[in-house]
């Protein structure tokens, strides 16, 4: 035990300690110079001098303690490129900040940040900040136990940099390179309990709906929906859905054609159980090899921060303040080909009216695109159900997102059957009648004249979140299923307007700005008052 004690009461006396100026005061290492700069005895800066040119590569500065306060660095020919600062806390952790160099300065934008404790020549990572590198935003915030490199808290952050909510996760140790969530529990800036998920486990809806805290009636009201085996099932095919969070719970689909939990195929479909759905992933490697009726989402950490779930959002905004409809949802990966086959089949043998598809598979032969018969099957989705409307996201990008221009395509947006409407993003959440004018494409959204019909809200658009509550989110992901909604509703006031006919009369109604036609088939945006004022008209002729 003294062995071990003693290197940490070491480094607290350096810490503590102002340190003496170094001696000798430069060091030669190969082509390299080191000069370090004292004030009465003391370290206080030291700079790297490259000396087959003179130029200066290196600067460091300390506090009068010789710790680090800032690094700077510049190439063997002068371009700066490197600043970063320590600040170092009360409780002997440091901060360290690396700082964005424009135009031979350092800016005020910060693109790695990060906590350290211990040594500061071998520090143990405490947290880190996750910062976009397009807008240098920090998003979130991961905390660390010692000596392990998942965070086992994520911070969300604001665009003030507050902390609105934070998650404690568990991760799928099956595959442990993967960063999969198996569980999380969901907690406000306060601590107190959000929500939880859980990825697998038993699930019932009534009981579910008991862990909601509702009053009798609307338990009853919402036990009563999920019961009516009336509603019109809905399809999205997306990553997966929480079907516990109070948004969705009731609204899944209760198929006439099945009974829920009897363990028998009652539609005699190949499958146990799938009333509202199956998952599919195919991914052995990685422990993802899924072929169930457990619709849940699988959340990763590899591209979000935290964990979201990109279908529970999709299919809350569809489905908002709809009681009339029932989700039936197609989870996992988009790309697999038979799961593509299956989902048209059933769309075909449930007569399925209405589908979202908040999704892009690439196009044939494309890095990273879906593998060819997985778009044979995606088309044959579209040709075998002509009666069905499906909405369908434009798509997103940095870059080239006008898919009239060949070598743009982006499926299954470019696909020109008349059974979809093909939506791109504005800037905006919402709708605000006083606001039409304003809005215009958001900076990410696909757009396109031939290959995009309407535009509707896609930027910052708030809705369910798994483990419970509400995130905002950006996309034509987004912006789908608002037309989504606005279809649904439009349905129940005409139900016999065919889903082709809401799809014109859409398009017919679309907002123009004053300034001029957006770059879509329509022009314009979504206007659900003008839509739902000629729904009517027809449905009084």
């Amino acid at each position: 035990m003294k062995k071990c004690l003693f290197p940490l009461i070491v480094l607290f006396n350096i810490n503590t300690l102002a340190v003496e100026c170094p001696s000798p005061k430069e060091v030669i290492d190969g082509s390299w110079k080191t000069i370090y700069q004292c004030n009465n005895g003391s370290l206080f800066s030291s700079y790297e001098i490259y000396m087959k040119t003179g130029a200066r590569t290196g600067q460091k500065t300390y506090d009068e303690l010789g710790r680090e306060t800032s690094s700077d660095s510049w190439s063997t020919d002068g371009i700066y490129t490197y600043h970063s600062t320590h600040n170092y806390l009360e409780n002997g952790n440091f901060v360290k900040s690396v700082y964005v160099i424009e135009d031979d300065k350092i800016t005020n934008k910060i693109k790695e940040k990060a906590e350290y404790t211990g040594d500061p020549q071998d520090p143990t990572l405490v947290k880190d900040w996750v910062i976009t590198q397009s807008s240098y935003r920090q998003q979130g915030i991961r905390h660390y136990h010692e000596l392990e490199y998942k965070p086992y808290r994520i911070d969300v952050l604001n665009k003030q940099g507050e902390v609105t909510k934070y998650y404690e996760v568990t991760y799928n140790m099956k595959a442990p390179l993967a960063n999969l969530v198996s569980e999380f529990k969901a907690y406000t800036p306060n601590g107190n309990l959000v929500g939880s998920y859980r990825e697998d486990g038993e699930f019932s809806v009534a009981k579910q709906l008991k862990k909601f805290n509702l009053s009798k009636n609307e338990y009853e009201r919402r036990l009563n929906v999920f019961n009516d085996k009336t509603r019109e099932p809905v399809v999205i095919i997306d990553t997966g859905f929480d079907i516990m969070h109070p948004s969705l719970t009731h609204k899944l689909y209760n198929s006439p054609y099945d009974i829920v939990g009897d363990g028998v195929d009652n539609d005699g479909n190949g499958r146990v159980d799938d009333s509202w759905g199956w998952q599919r992933q195919d991914d052995a490697g990685l422990s993802l090899l899924r072929d169930d009726n457990n619709i849940r989402e699988t959340h990763s950490l590899v591209h979000t921060p935290y964990p979201v779930s990109h279908g529970t959002h999709v299919a809350a905004l569809a489905l908002k303040d709809l009681d009339n409809y029932g989700l039936v949802g197609f989870a996992g990966d988009v790309a697999i080909s038979d799961h593509l086959q299956m989902a048209g089949e059933y769309i075909t043998d449930k007569n399925v009216k209405f589908v979202n598809m908040s999704f892009a598979i690439g196009f044939p032969g494309a890095p990273m695109s879906a593998p060819r018969d997985s778009f044979h099957f995606l088309e044959k989705i579209f040709v075998d159900n002509p009666e069905t409307l499906f909405v369908v996201a434009a798509g997103n990008g940095r870059g080239s997102l006008d898919l009239d221009l060949k070598g743009n395509d982006n499926y299954p947006a470019s696909y020109d059957y008349e059974n979809m409407i093909k939506v791109g993003a504005l800037n905006t959440s919402k709708l605000e009648k006083d606001k039409m004018d304003s809005y215009k494409p958001a900076s990410f959204s696909k757009y396109g004249k031939t290959k995009v019909q309407i535009f509707a809200p896609g930027q910052g658009v708030v809705s369910a979140q798994s483990g419970g509550g509400t995130i905002p989110l950006n996309g034509t992901s987004m912006a789908a299923p608002f037309v989504t909604n606005i279809v649904l509703k439009a349905h129940q006031l005409n139900p016999s307007l065919s889903p082709l006919e809401l799809k014109e009369l859409l398009l017919k109604t679309a907002y123009i700005p004053k300034s001029g036609k957006l770059p879509c088939e329509s022009g314009g945006i979504v206007n659900p008052d003008a839509f739902y004022k000629a729904v009517l008209k027809a449905r009084d002729l």
